[in-house]
């Protein structure tokens, strides 16, 4: 855990335990919130109701012209 001292006033060891805490805290944060957005893509439904289209099978299609240039 980072102590806030200045870093002028600190060993070397000091200095590398402070960094060596400060990555382990941000690696921590990348996997806590990496399994935290895959658990909730897992948790989503795959086909709910609310993503399909109420297009019924005989539906045309229409495209509209693309415009030229």
């Amino acid at each position: 855990m980072p102590t806030g001292r200045n870093p002028d006033y600190m060993t070397t060891d000091e200095r590398r335990r402070e960094i060596a805490s400060i990555l382990a805290a941000g690696v921590l944060r990348t996997v806590r919130e990496s399994r935290r957005s895959s658990s909730a893509i897992a948790d989503a439904p795959t086909d709910s109701a609310a993503s399909r289209l109420d297009l019924c099978a005989n539906s045309p299609l229409s495209v509209a012209p693309r415009p030229a240039g």
